[in-house]
C-alpha cells in the first residue's frame, strides 16, 4: 500500500477543518416529515397492510403482489337420487257444478220467493207450514179445528210471501227461523181475532191436479202415510174409498166383499179416526200404530208376480186366478189398487219379494207394485188384497171399473229402484220422482 506525502497530508487535514467549520455555522434543517402514500381508491385499498415511509428515502409503492390463485373448488356432495314426484290432485270444482244443489228448508224459502218451487219442495213447504200452526195453536191454548187451521196457514203463506226481502237477504242457515216466525205471527193473529176460514191448499192456487196427500186438507203427506200404514188392511181401504174415490157405497161393497152396513160404519169410523189423528197429532199417530195387527205366522207368503206371470209350460194353468182394478183416478200413489183372488188355498197368503209392473187393459197406464195387504179373512171364497203401486206414466191413477194385467216380473230402470228405496220420500213425492226416472216429466226435487 503507498503512503501519503507529509506535505499532502497536511493540506488534506486542513482542507477538511475548514469544510467542517463551515457546515457547523449553517442553521440546521428541520427534520423531513415522513411521506405517506395516497389513500388508494377505495375499489382497490386494501384496508390491511399499508407499509410505512422510510424516513429520508423517497417511498416507493410496492408493486402489488400477485393474486395467488384460489385453491380449486371441493368436488360436490353426491346427490341423492330424487324422489319420485308427489301427485298433485287436480282441482275440484265447486260442489254446485257437481250435482243438484243440497236441498234444505232455506234453499225451498229462497225459492219459493223466486217462484222456482218443485212439486216436492210445495208439500214440504205447506207439511213445515201445517205442523208450526198446529203446534202453535195448542202452545196457545187454543182448539186445533181444520178451518182454524186452514185459515192460520193460507195467513201464514201471505205472511212469508211479503217477508221474502227478509228472508233473501238473510243467510241460508237463518230464512228457517225466519220462516217459523211469520207463521207463529200469523197463527197468533189468526187465533186473537177468531176468524176461521174454509181451508185451501197452496196446490189449489197453483195449477196442478188433486193428490193423494188431500185426503185430509191440513195433514203433510208424510202423515197421511202414517195414518193409512197404522190402519188395520179393511179400515185403510175403506178409507181411501172414502177420501180419495166417488163411487157409491154399494160399488164399495162389492169391491171389498163386505156388507153395505160394514161400509157405513166403516166410513164413520175412518172419518173419526182422521179427526183424532189430526187433533192429537203424534199421540193420535201412536195409538193408530198400535191398532195395527201383526201378519199372521206360517209360510212364507207366495209371490204376487209369480201368479200373475203366465205360465210357460203350455196348457198350464195357474193355481188361483187374480183380478187387479184401481180405487180411483186420484190415487197414484202408495195404496191405490185392489186384488181379488179365487182359488187360493186356505193357509197360503200373496206377498210383493219384489216390485213388478203391471198395465192398466187397453194400455196407456203402468205401474210398479211394491207391497201388499190382505183385507179379507183366509178362509173367503174371494181374498181380497189392498196392493201398494205408482204409476210411471203421469198424475192419474186407476178407477175402480179398469183392470190391470201383469206386465213385468222386475223393474229394469236402476234410477226408479233408487228412488223406491229412499226412504225419505212420501208416497206422492215417490210418485213424482219416478215421472222424472221414467223421462215423463221434469225434476220435482229431493228424489235423490
Amino acid at each position: 500500500m503507498r503512503s501519503i506525502h507529509p506535505i499532502a497530508a497536511a493540506a488534506v487535514a486542513a482542507w477538511l477543518a475548514l469544510a467542517g467549520a463551515a457546515r457547523a455555522e449553517e442553521p440546521a434543517a428541520p427534520p423531513a416529515a415522513p411521506e405517506t402514500a395516497a389513500p388508494a381508491p377505495p375499489e382497490t385499498a386494501e384496508p390491511a397492510k399499508a407499509e410505512a415511509a422510510t424516513p429520508g428515502k423517497p417511498h416507493k409503492r410496492r408493486r402489488k403482489p400477485a393474486e395467488e390463485p384460489l385453491p380449486p373448488p371441493a368436488p360436490p356432495a353426491p346427490v341423492a337420487a330424487a324422489a319420485p314426484p308427489v301427485p298433485v290432485p287436480a282441482p275440484q270444482p265447486p260442489a254446485a257444478a257437481a250435482g243438484p244443489e243440497p236441498w234444505s228448508e232455506g234453499v225451498m224459502l229462497r225459492r219459493l220467493c223466486g217462484d222456482g218451487l218443485r212439486p216436492n219442495e210445495e208439500d214440504r213447504l205447506f207439511g213445515m207450514i201445517s205442523l208450526t200452526v198446529r203446534s202453535t195453536i195448542r202452545y196457545e191454548g187454543a182448539k186445533v179445528s181444520e178451518e182454524l187451521v186452514g185459515g192460520a196457514a193460507e195467513d201464514a203463506v201471505s205472511g212469508l210471501i211479503a217477508a221474502c226481502p227478509r228472508l233473501l237477504a238473510a243467510a241460508e242457515r237463518q230464512r228457517l227461523g225466519i220462516a217459523i216466525e211469520v207463521i207463529r205471527d200469523a197463527t197468533r193473529q189468526r187465533i186473537a181475532q177468531g176468524k176461521e176460514a174454509p181451508t185451501r191448499r197452496l196446490a189449489a192456487r197453483m195449477p196442478g191436479r188433486k193428490t193423494a196427500a188431500d185426503l185430509s186438507e191440513a195433514l203433510t203427506p208424510h202423515e197421511v202415510d202414517a195414518w193409512l200404514d197404522g190402519l188395520p188392511p179393511r179400515q185403510r181401504a175403506l178409507a181411501l174409498f172414502l177420501y180419495a174415490s166417488d163411487v157409491t157405497a154399494k160399488e164399495e161393497a162389492e169391491a171389498l166383499g163386505l156388507p153395505l152396513a160394514a161400509v157405513s160404519a166403516g166410513a164413520a169410523r175412518s172419518r173419526q179416526g182422521m179427526l183424532s189423528y189430526f187433533r192429537d197429532g203424534e199421540d193420535g199417530a201412536a195409538t193408530l200404530a198400535r191398532t195395527r195387527k201383526a201378519a199372521p205366522d206360517g209360510a212364507a207368503p207366495s209371490s204376487f208376480a209369480a201368479l200373475l206371470e203366465p205360465a210357460r209350460a203350455e196348457g198350464a194353468a195357474p193355481p188361483a186366478a187374480v183380478r187387479i182394478t184401481g180405487i180411483s183416478p186420484d190415487l197414484y200413489a202408495g195404496w191405490s189398487l185392489l186384488a181379488a183372488v179365487t182359488g187360493l188355498p186356505r193357509e197360503q197368503t200373496l206377498g210383493v219379494a219384489a216390485p213388478f209392473v203391471v198395465e192398466r187393459d187397453g194400455g196407456g197406464k203402468r205401474l210398479i207394485v211394491t207391497a201388499s195387504a190382505e183385507i179379507t179373512k183366509p178362509e173367503a171364497a174371494t181374498r181380497r188384497f189392498l196392493l201398494k203401486a205408482y204409476t210411471i206414466d203421469g198424475d192419474t191413477g186407476v178407477g175402480l171399473h179398469e183392470t190391470l194385467h201383469f206386465a213385468a216380473a222386475t223393474v229394469d230402470n236402476p234410477e226408479a229402484l233408487k228412488t223406491l228405496a229412499n226412504p225419505n220420500l212420501s208416497n206422492v213425492e215417490i210418485a213424482r220422482c219416478l215421472w222424472h226416472d221414467y223421462r215423463k216429466a221434469d225434476d220435482p226435487g229431493l228424489c235423490r
